[in-house]
């Protein structure tokens, strides 16, 4: 059965829908995102390691040989909005830095690859078949795109921070195990404090959600540095479908373990130490270790359900319109008499 509503109230309804489904939409662009690169960062970026997928920098790149895009995906393989810095960036496919390239940039694909940038190019020798080309306000587009990108990742993390909690963990032995079991749709564990879940742990244990579209592990806390006295024994894959949430970090320091599963920490200053196995979202990072694919496997959150207003209903909110119409004209006669 379908319900009647008043003009007002099925107009009220429109609106409403019509908001809810642009929310949608920005929090699945973020999700695109996470898709589509393996590390995001919005500030700057000091490494002396490798990102497996594409890289998004969107501020500058620091620190001595790094590798980025070494999975060869397609497209560019690493965007700076900032400066290039430091020692030489290997990088397969193209490259598009917003400000200058003071250090060396080398590619590594075996077809032609494009270096754009929008400030100057030095200390850089980029060789035929390979090409450097000047793009005037390249870096104005790449920050609008880093402003927009981030936007839709910060309402992502509240929207995840708010869902409903499904799941808890279990303490087997000094296990700390992750299962969400049987079902569909999106699992959604919450830890208030993950230091002290992790200080009595030996083994944190993450069963695939095989059932599942998205798993997420939301974890309060402004300050987080991971304990030293554990081992994470998590699935290789499970970047594909797990997003930890570390929704109002500022600061987070895996130290020398490794993480298993999308993190995703838009006002953190993140430092590494060893792997993030999955994409990773930071607002900054000082890396010592890698970021590895395969990393998060696009998954689109569904439209809100709407309640379709009747054809009479439609007529009865095309009447009211009218009949609001018909007095603003009386009262301006009114006014005019």
């Amino acid at each position: 059965m379908r319900l009647r509503l008043p003009a007002a109230s099925a107009a009220a309804m429109v609106l409403s829908a019509t908001g809810a489904q642009a929310g949608v939409t920005e929090l699945n662009a973020a999700l695109d995102a996470m898709s589509y690169y393996n590390l995001i960062v919005k500030g700057d970026v000091t490494t002396t390691s490798e990102v497996e997928g594409r890289g998004f920098v969107g501020g500058a790149l620091k620190g001595q040989a790094t590798q980025f895009n070494m999975d060869n995906l397609s497209g560019t393989g690493l965007t700076m909005v900032g400066n290039v810095e430091g020692g030489k960036k290997n990088t397969w496919g193209d490259i598009q830095v917003g400000g200058n390239v003071d250090s060396g940039v080398e590619f590594q694909s075996a077809g032609a690859q494009v270096l754009s940038y929008g400030g100057t190019l030095s200390n850089t020798n980029v060789n035929f078949p390979d090409t450097a080309v000047h793009v005037a306000g390249l870096g104005a587009t790449l920050a609008a795109e880093r402003d927009a990108m981030f936007a839709n990742l910060d309402e992502l993390s509240l929207y995840l921070r708010d869902l409903a909690v499904t799941d808890t963990t279990t303490l087997d032995s000094s296990n700390l195990k992750f299962d969400a079991g049987a079902g569909s749709g999106i699992a959604v564990f919450d830890i208030a404090d993950l230091e002290a879940e992790l200080g009595g742990t030996s083994d944190l244990k993450f069963v695939f959600p095989t059932d599942y579209d998205m798993v997420v592990i939301n974890v309060a806390g402004t300050n987080i540095s991971l304990p030293g006295g554990f081992n994470f024994n998590g699935p290789s894959n499970l970047g594909t479908k797990v997003i930890w949430n570390f929704y109002e970090a500022t600061t987070l320091d895996f130290g020398s373990k490794a993480w298993y599963g999308s993190v995703l920490a838009t006002h953190a200053q993140a430092t590494i130490g060893n792997f993030i196995e999955g994409s990773a979202v930071f607002a900054g990072l000082t890396a010592n270790g890698e970021i590895h694919t395969p990393g998060f496997t696009n998954y689109d959150i569904p439209p809100p359900s709407t309640v379709v207003p009747e054809p009479a209903t439609w007529a009865m909110m095309i009447l009211g319109f009218g009949a609001i119409g018909s007095s603003i004209r009386r009262r301006r006669a009114v006014l005019a008499a």
